[in-house]
């Protein structure tokens, strides 16, 4: 597995880049923003560890051209007091964020998170695609299609839209979902699954402020289903 490492403290990406080529993974380093998408187009690393606070491009805007482009996972760093760089981050399209500091058993956890993700990812985008009512998923192209328009997603959403429609008409808990999704063992952070379900209602939602398909079951969790029509 290949890891870039994307920070502007030397001394942070030294460190990191010794204990995970410890740990048997192939390393790429960026210093700034700009290095970070060029080292990334020459290499495609298949996660990409990205601080928000660069030179030249700061994280978020890396993290928005790397979506445009790839499926790389992107895990990105922040500080701890810093929420609104976690929300903002995980709207550029980041999969997820670990907050500074960290030590390295947690980045290892996270690190085997992405990888039980992409490994379901594959399993999942090996069956054709999947029909729910005018909604159609294509896992392997990470693809949402909605009467007749096709819409990008992120792996992450790609994931979660699956989670849901493969369970159709089911209440599904915030942790299952974040267990399920993310990989994690431990309980995980209900905002991240919040943010997620918001960016999918933007792209498979009509009205994204008044959901037909994915809901809401407060205080529980989420569950998709299709509108009743009624005919006159």
């Amino acid at each position: 597995m290949k890891i870039m490492v994307a920070d502007d403290d030397r001394d942070m990406v030294d460190m990191l880049s010794y204990w995970l080529k410890g740990h048997g993974y192939d390393v790429v380093r960026a210093f700034d923003g700009e290095q970070a998408i060029k080292r990334w187009r020459e290499t495609l690393p298949d996660l990409v560890i990205l601080d928000i606070q660069m030179p030249k491009l700061d994280g978020f805007e890396v993290c928005r051209q790397m979506r445009t482009e790839t499926n790389s996972m992107v895990l990105i760093l922040t500080a701890h007091d810093r929420e609104d760089d976690e929300v903002r981050g995980l709207e550029m399209g980041a999969d997820d964020y670990l907050r500074k500091p960290f030590s390295p058993r947690q980045l290892l956890a996270r690190i085997k998170a992405v990888m039980r993700r992409s490994s379901n990812t594959r399993g999942s985008s090996s069956s054709s695609a999947i029909t729910v009512g005018p909604v159609t998923l294509d896992a392997m192209r990470h693809e949402v299609t909605r009467e007749g328009t096709k819409v990008r997603l992120t792996p992450t959403e790609s994931r979660l839209l699956h989670l849901l429609i493969t369970n159709t008409g089911q209440v599904l808990t915030t942790d299952m979902i974040i267990e399920r999704v993310w990989g994690y063992d431990e309980a995980g952070d209900s905002g991240l699954v919040k943010t997620h379900i918001r960016h999918l209602r933007q792209k498979v939602e009509p009205d994204p402020n008044n959901p037909q398909y994915i809901m809401t079951v407060p205080g529980v969790g989420y569950t998709f289903t299709t509108p009743v029509v009624i005919e006159s």
